[in-house]
């Protein structure tokens, strides 16, 4: 058995065979994602996080003239004019405002937007529910000041399997940010970890991840912003946080969150050179 510190010749024999012995040693249990080629945070609450395509955040509200129940979790709001071309990507958890009905006000979330043409957009709840239909109000889609952070496509999945495990997570993530309006901005990038529990849905029997704790975070604040504009390469880098969980399925993921004051939204964030690893050691 190998041990600590190395004192003897020996001994650097033993250390170099516990390191490439497998489930025993460093090499169990790493998990991680790469990537260079820029892509798009999508701001949706379900995968895919990011899209390759220019991507948009921010949608200024459409008025509507109605909302619509489809069925006992989905909705129909028709917008008052077509629009340009659909406003709304799938998966945006989108805002209802100042319909006379309050089950279509608040946000779409975790589904959000299932179809959206330029005439209507279609969302779906969690829940379902007889919630009826509604008259003119507005829809929106923004992920500032939404209080949630919002998952990158860098992340890794590990088992913890003692409660002398622990987890070595490096990350890091080059961020450009697009802007309209005025304000000033504070920009959070964060190790989050989430746990998995297997769902109890005999239709989706996989797990689910429910957040569990922030191991590690940047702040960034940039004041008197006047849009539209950008911040060029934030970059942000995790040089190695030790983690020591419970004994339990996590997930680890980088994840950033906006908030602003005044009129100010982030419009776009575009990824550039991003990672994160995470491996488990034992003790």
């Amino acid at each position: 058995m190998s041990q600590y510190p190395i004192t003897t010749p020996h001994g650097v024999y033993e250390a170099v065979n516990y390191l490439a012995s497998g489930p025993s040693g460093l090499g169990q249990a790493f998990q991680g994602y790469s990537d260079y080629n820029t892509k798009y945070l999508t701001g949706n609450y379900r995968l895919p996080f990011t899209q390759s395509n220019v991507g948009n955040v921010y949608v200024a509200n459409v008025s509507c003239t109605s909302g619509v129940q489809l069925d006992s979790a989905t909705f129909q709001y028709n917008f008052t004019s077509a629009q340009p071309s659909p406003p709304f990507p799938l998966g945006a958890p989108v805002y209802g405002y100042n319909f006379d009905n309050s089950e279509y006000n608040g946000s779409w979330e975790p589904i959000g937007v299932v179809a959206c043409t330029t005439t209507y957009a279609i969302v779906r709840a969690q829940n379902p529910g007889v919630f009826g239909n509604t008259s003119t109000g507005l829809l929106g889609y923004t992920i500032t000041n939404n209080g949630i952070p919002n998952s990158t496509d860098c992340n890794a999945r590990v088992v913890v399997n003692s409660g002398t495990d622990r987890v070595f997570i490096s990350a890091q993530l080059t961020d450009t940010l697009s802007y309209v309006g005025s304000g000033d901005l504070t920009y959070t990038v964060q190790v989050n970890r989430y746990f998995g529990e297997l769902s109890k849905d005999p239709t989706n029997p996989d797990y689910k991840f429910i957040f569990d704790a922030t191991v590690s975070q940047k702040v960034y604040t940039r004041t008197g912003l006047t849009g539209p504009g950008t911040l060029a390469e934030i970059e942000t880098v995790f040089s190695t946080v030790i983690d020591t969980p419970a004994p339990n399925y996590y997930w680890y993921i980088l994840e950033v969150q906006f908030d602003a004051t005044g009129t100010l939204n982030v419009s776009q964030a575009a990824l550039g050179l991003r990672s994160l690893s995470a491996q488990v050691v034992k003790q």
